[in-house]
């Protein structure tokens, strides 16, 4: 690509994926200063100098109800891209996360766009379920960068002639300078909760954690609550429903684009299971991971995915390091119990972090982002 300014299209379509991308991008545009970087994605990604389309991450949806409902919409969307990619005719496309939507769009690129490289960061877990698409991912890929280090030996054994490289997890680039912070000494109990990043998420999980937080509240003298979002959308969203639960009076402060200091401070996370886990692993933060979903997901869900856990951190683990909570399980009576019980439990509490160092430990080292750039530097010449 020597002499020619390479353009990259990146497209994520999730909040989680569009925070990764971003940093991505940043690192690309240091290895390719005159780098065109068009695409779609979320805030993060324009902040981060991408040339958007459109807010494709706001329009995130999660489970088949959800895409059914949907699928007008995203087919627009679908040929919106489409049509600016063969507008902008890319060096690489950089597909993020976002699998239904962007294996889709991949294979379109194939025939449309034979010259551009399509790269995938953030794998598919089709080691959990839809593993037939490995054989579809090596038709389509030039170069897979996954995060999880058992991934490149899923990949080699299922998809063997596809270009993987285990780059390592990007969360781990955010904390490099914060493990070097000595937390701050609490004077009462903190209890951080995370309801999730997408608005349907959000309705489901916070008015649990809210009617949860009233019991803790009577259980656990002075306690406080750090609810954080990602963005300023679900800010309106979750005061909205702070409002109508009538939750005003519980000792809480409400933060966006998850903090990581407020991770480190804290004494307990209840979470909604996704990236966060991970997050509050890597801050070696005690939590209990809850998940609802709408009951035909959940039911078909259950028969078609091939876990024995739901969160990344009991799957990395291969163990239960953290108590998981789903669907019926998550109620205020038994997640409160549960806190209060990890709250008053000291040896409770230096296992689970046990655990939690030993999941991270397995993520390997700093450098996510530069390693990936280094990888796509290779496959471009």
């Amino acid at each position: 690509m020597s002499g020619k300014t390479p353009t990259f299209y990146i497209i994520a379509g999730e909040a989680s994926g569009d925070r990764h991308a971003a940093e991505l991008l940043r690192e690309l545009k240091r290895a390719y200063p005159n780098g065109k970087f068009p695409g779609v994605g979320g805030a993060h990604l324009k902040a981060a100098g991408q040339r958007q389309l459109f807010n494709l991450a706001q329009h995130a949806v999660v489970g088949l109800t959800d895409v059914l409902i949907n699928i007008r919409k995203f087919h627009t969307f679908f040929h919106r891209i489409l049509g600016d990619l063969q507008e902008q005719q890319p060096d690489a496309i950089i597909l993020v996360d976002f699998p239904g939507f962007n294996l889709r769009l991949a294979e379109k690129v194939k025939k449309l766009l034979p010259a551009t490289k399509i790269i995938y960061y953030i794998a598919p877990q089709v080691w959990a379920w839809k593993s037939g698409r490995a054989a579809k991912m090596q038709e389509l890929l030039d170069l897979l960068l996954v995060i999880f280090p058992f991934e490149k030996d899923w990949f080699a054994q299922h998809a063997p002639s596809l270009n993987t490289a285990w780059v390592g997890h990007p969360a781990l680039d955010r904390w490099r300078k914060l493990r070097e912070t000595p937390p701050e000494q609490n004077a009462g109990k903190k209890i951080v909760l995370m309801p999730g990043s997408r608005r349907k998420e959000i309705t489901a999980h916070l008015p649990v954690l809210l009617d949860t937080c009233r019991q803790l509240a009577s259980m656990v003298p002075g306690v406080k609550f750090l609810l954080l979002v990602n963005d300023n959308n679900n800010r309106n969203l979750v005061e909205g429903i702070i409002s109508e639960r009538r939750a005003n009076y519980l000792n809480m402060e409400i933060y966006e684009g998850y903090q990581l200091t407020h991770l480190s401070q804290s004494d307990l996370a209840l979470v909604a299971s996704g990236t966060a886990t991970l997050e509050c692993a890597l801050a070696n933060l005690p939590m209990l991971v809850l998940y609802r979903a709408n009951p035909l997901t959940f039911f078909i869900g259950k028969r078609l995915v091939k876990l024995d856990a739901l969160s990344i951190v009991n799957l990395i683990a291969k163990k239960k390091v953290v108590p998981e909570f789903l669907q019926n399980q998550a109620n205020p009576e038994t997640l409160s119990l549960a806190a209060k019980h990890l709250l008053t439990n000291s040896d409770l509490v230096a296992k689970m972090k046990t655990g939690l160092r030993a999941v991270i430990h397995q993520l390997g080292e700093p450098g996510a982002n530069a390693r990936a750039v280094a990888e796509i530097q290779k496959l471009l010449g």
